[in-house]
């Protein structure tokens, strides 16, 4: 089964194109829904091939994906939480309170992004888009070979 999100023209031409091409038969059945603005599982896929290439590459201080991951939370989710979410900003200056001038600083930051800050759940498609976007602008600069949403069939600039 095929999922088309419509975000172009040319996927709508390219949908229309399919179903004209289609048998009126019915073998074939057609289904149009309302996307929801929660993460796509192309994105949730991307994001952690990402974590695994960037663990992988030497490159930077995390040698697992998890900590890849928790890293990336703070520097990419976090700033798009404190700007969107009216919540999140309460919680973290609270935090940010708390651990200010402590000698655990660094530790007790990876544990909050680890277990306060969600990408599929707290981010909705295009604030994901945008996290996947900084988080590649990021790693390409530092060296890193990331694949291309493209090729995989996720284009990060339509979202």
């Amino acid at each position: 089964m095929n999922n088309i999100l419509l975000n172009s023209e040319q996927k709508k031409k390219y949908c229309q194109t399919l179903i004209s091409e289609l048998p009126p038969d019915g073998s074939k059945e057609v289904c149009i829904r309302n996307a929801t603005s929660s993460i796509s599982s192309k994105q949730m896929r991307t994001r952690w091939m990402w974590m695994d290439e960037v663990a992988k590459s030497g490159l930077g201080s995390d040698d697992l994906k998890r900590d890849v991951d928790i890293r990336a939370k703070w520097m990419f989710a976090r700033p798009i939480l404190l700007r969107d979410n009216e919540t999140f900003p309460l919680v973290y200056k609270y935090f940010m309170e708390q651990v200010k001038g402590s000698v655990n600083y660094s530790e007790y930051c990876k544990v909050f992004s680890d277990e306060y800050i969600s990408v599929s759940k707290q981010l909705n498609r295009r604030q994901t888009a945008e996290y996947l976007t900084e988080f590649q602008r990021y790693w390409l600069d530092k060296g890193v070979n990331l694949t291309d949403p493209s090729l995989i069939g996720l284009d990060l600039s339509k979202f």
